[in-house]
């Protein structure tokens, strides 16, 4: 196959670990630890895990079978909790909580090789970049899984090859995710609307991976891809990174109804992406050819590489 080369420019770049929001830093350390587990009207740990572990389990039991154990599956949520004042005394401390100051915490749904088991964290001060931060709690609720520290989460994860991270809050911290796990890929809870779906995820993902000789490569700093592909009647679309030596991205669908909405999404899609050179991956791109070639025109700086996925060639290799 002829690998075809184009340039494009950079234009205003947003990393991939900057995260979905804006996060108002605190000027309090921790979170209301027992806010996050059961103690948040419901928008806590026990009410995620009472309303989605039988979603997780089918889902999980589906990216296990299809990629025989090697795809690690996580589901999380956002619980926004107050942080806490602690005002020391003489002879004890008074903990305030503080509404003001709010603290967004993650949980998270995970298997192991033994159960199903539930974790949080927050970052301190809510500071994306902060230290990671969580705090075993007492509770007279039934959580109906363990609770436990994040980093069992992260060991286990880091035995799979790629890792689905499921979220159902518009709210997460990519950074989260480059530090916790391996190669991971976010998606929207709504965006894989039928199971049988991860069959060919999981297979396009794969293939992905095979054309990297490993990802942990000086080579491919400065790469980043944007990958296509369909499924039945739904095409995804999906961007990566290379972040800490990781391939870090998103899946979504590519909503095409009217010719305009193609420029919104490529535009969308290079702006968030960090490499200065970016292959588009996959056999059929959604009739975008047009929509960057003219992207291409305007903007003369990054290099944009197409490549289908019969390619032999490697993403490992230095572009001429």
């Amino acid at each position: 196959m002829t690998t075809k080369t184009i340039k494009i420019a950079a234009i205003g770049l947003m990393s991939l670990v900057s995260g979905s929001s804006i996060a108002q830093i605190a000027h309090n350390l921790y979170p209301y630890a027992e806010g996050v587990v059961s103690d948040n009207n419901g928008h806590d740990l026990v009410g995620f895990v009472k309303s989605n572990k039988a979603e997780f389990i089918a889902k999980s039991a589906k990216v296990s079978e299809y990629s025989q154990n090697k795809w690690g599956y996580v589901q999380v949520t956002n619980s926004r909790v107050p942080s806490i004042n602690i005002r020391p005394t003489a002879e004890n401390k008074k903990v305030d909580l503080n509404y003001s100051e709010m603290i967004n915490a993650t949980i998270a749904l995970f298997n192991t090789k033994d159960a199903t088991k539930a974790t949080w964290w927050t970052r301190q001060a809510n500071n994306p970049e902060g230290p990671v931060f969580y705090k075993k709690v007492k509770t007279d609720v039934n959580t109906d899984v363990d609770v436990v520290r994040y980093e069992e989460l992260s060991s286990e994860m880091y035995t799979k090859d790629f890792n689905i991270v499921d979220y159902s809050d518009s709210i997460y911290n990519d950074r989260d995710y480059t530090k916790l796990l391996k190669n991971y890929v976010i998606v929207d809870n709504s965006v894989v609307r039928d199971n049988s779906d991860y069959k060919g995820i999981i297979e396009f993902y794969n293939n992905f991976l095979s054309k990297f000789t490993y990802v942990d490569d000086p080579l491919l700093e400065g790469k980043s891809f944007i990958t296509c592909f369909s499924i039945g009647k739904t095409n995804y679309i999906g961007y990566f990174n290379i972040i800490n030596h990781k391939l870090g991205g998103h899946l979504q669908i590519a909503d095409i109804k009217y010719e305009t909405d193609k420029d919104v999404l490529v535009n969308g899609l290079i702006k968030k992406l960090t490499g200065k050179t970016i292959y588009v991956y996959g056999d059929n791109i959604f009739g975008l050819e047009k929509t960057f070639l003219k992207y291409g025109h305007t903007h003369p700086a990054l290099k944009l590489i197409r490549r289908e996925t019969n390619t032999t060639e490697k993403f490992n290799t230095k572009e001429k």
